[in-house]
């Protein structure tokens, strides 16, 4: 009699306890694989910001340069974005968001020279990044 008292008061405690590791396990691994799934689309909008940037450039077009440079600043901080946890990533995200807030503020001051300073700059960290990426490190957790 006690036994089965036990078991019913501890079997879904015990069943619970031995359930939620996996499922925590398979939240987090929906997590990563939909952050993945997302990085190419977040990529390709950047690409397209990045060329109306530069269509902004070289039509002296402030609101177009002011407008796609906000557009990547905030597209830096989507989970998509974050296509590897590591730290050398993680610089080069810095350096895109600090280049592209440079834009911006570039935009805002009607300067041209300041804005293609902050362009390449962008653009060079882009060119970094991708390179980085294509080596093969900072895999996904290192």
């Amino acid at each position: 009699m006690r036994i089965r008292t036990f078991l019913r008061q501890w079997l879904p405690v015990l069943g619970l306890a031995m359930v939620l590791p996996a499922l925590v396990a398979t939240s987090a691994n929906r997590t990563e694989k939909e952050t993945a799934d997302a990085t190419p689309e977040v990529m390709r909008q950047k690409l397209g910001h990045s060329q109306q940037v530069l269509r902004g450039l070289a039509l002296q077009d402030f609101a177009v340069l002011r407008t796609n440079a906000t557009r990547l600043v905030r597209l830096s901080h989507t989970s998509g974005w974050q296509a590897r946890q590591s730290p050398e990533y993680e610089l080069f995200t810095m350096e895109f968001r600090r280049s592209a807030e440079a834009l911006v503020a570039a935009a805002d001051a009607g300067n041209i020279d300041a804005a293609t300073v902050a362009y390449t700059q962008m653009t060079f960290s882009c060119v970094s990044c991708h390179k980085y990426m294509r080596a093969g490190r900072g895999t996904k957790g290192g």
